[in-house]
């Protein structure tokens, strides 16, 4: 679009006729400048969750609470141990017997592998012997997994923390009974974070990759996103779609569920500028003075009202 130049006469008084006051002017043009639309966007961890039971028993220690923050690793709760603990043992018994019973195999299918070629012993004791060695070893490797499969149940029964973060819910109490798949506590993390917020549908199209965003928290800081994810459908009753913004860089004094502003830059338009020292302000309106011609402000002007 071709510029466009106009005189716009600053008013030294607020008051009055402003042919009655000197004038200061400037010239002001047409430019394009972005398009930008202020949306409200929220702060949310990336890694959150319940954690749940795989194990059943009495819930014994407590050791996190609500709104805690805990390392990764930390034990949150403990589960009563005494089943796991003898299954444990049971599974390392059965484990030590098969052990035996397979070098006793082992023993006796070398002295028979001697032995048959003298013609000690026929074909068939010794085919039988290689039988027992074979079963012996399954047997071994049987009761290698029931000890793992043990260990790992006897492990359930410690809750720890998969990540550091925040303690948001805990949905049992000290002494109750749990099965597989009860609700233990439920938690976020603080970092990694990113941004949520939803675009309305008339500017879906125009969303192309994040260097269109940026995110201004409360305090005033800037945040750059490096990813922008659109997703594929609307809001069932707001019509808009909701829209992720990945932060590379992890913001201090940010937790999730804050409230941040998202700058989105879709076109360019033209637009004039006045300067703030331009603008009269009477009340709740604003104007400006215009000069029309190439002669002083002070000899004719017109006034227009500004947004």
């Amino acid at each position: 679009m071709k510029s466009t130049l106009a005189k716009w006469a600053v008013v030294v008084a607020v008051l009055g006729t402003p042919t009655a006051y000197a004038f200061d002017t400037t010239i002001i043009a047409i430019k394009r400048v972005d398009s930008i639309v202020e949306l409200d966007g929220t702060v949310e961890a990336v890694n959150r969750g319940t954690l749940s039971a795989q194990t059943s028993g009495r819930i014994v220690t407590v050791n996190a609470d609500v709104n805690d923050i805990v390392n990764q690793g930390d034990v949150l709760l403990e589960i009563s141990a005494e089943q796991q603990s003898a299954s444990l043992d049971a599974a390392l018994a059965q484990l030590n017997s098969a052990n035996a019973q397979n070098i006793k195999a082992l023993a006796q299918i070398k002295r028979y592998r001697e032995l048959f070629p003298k013609g000690a012993i026929s074909r068939e004791r010794l085919d039988a012997a290689e039988a027992e060695a074979r079963s012996s070893a399954a047997e071994v490797k049987r009761a290698t997994a029931a000890v793992a499969q043990a260990k790992e149940s006897l492990g359930y029964t410690s809750i720890r923390a998969p990540y550091t973060g925040v303690v948001t819910q805990r949905h049992v109490e000290l002494g109750e009974t749990v099965a597989p798949g009860s609700q233990l506590m439920t938690g976020f993390s603080l970092s990694p974070l990113r941004v949520v917020t939803e675009i309305p549908q008339r500017y879906r199209e125009k969303v192309a990759d994040a260097n269109q965003f940026s995110i201004t928290t409360l305090n005033g800081a800037t945040l750059e996103p490096y990813e922008a994810k659109l997703f594929n459908y609307a809001h069932e009753k707001s019509r808009a779609f909701r829209l992720r913004l990945e932060l590379l860089e992890q913001p201090q004094n940010l937790l999730p569920g804050e409230w941040v502003k998202v700058a989105f830059t879709y076109d360019e338009k033209p637009s004039i500028q006045i300067p703030e020292s331009a603008v009269i302000r009477r009340g709740e309106l604003s104007v400006v003075y215009r000069v029309d011609d190439e002669k002083s402000g002070d000899e004719s002007s017109t006034s227009g009202s500004i947004p």
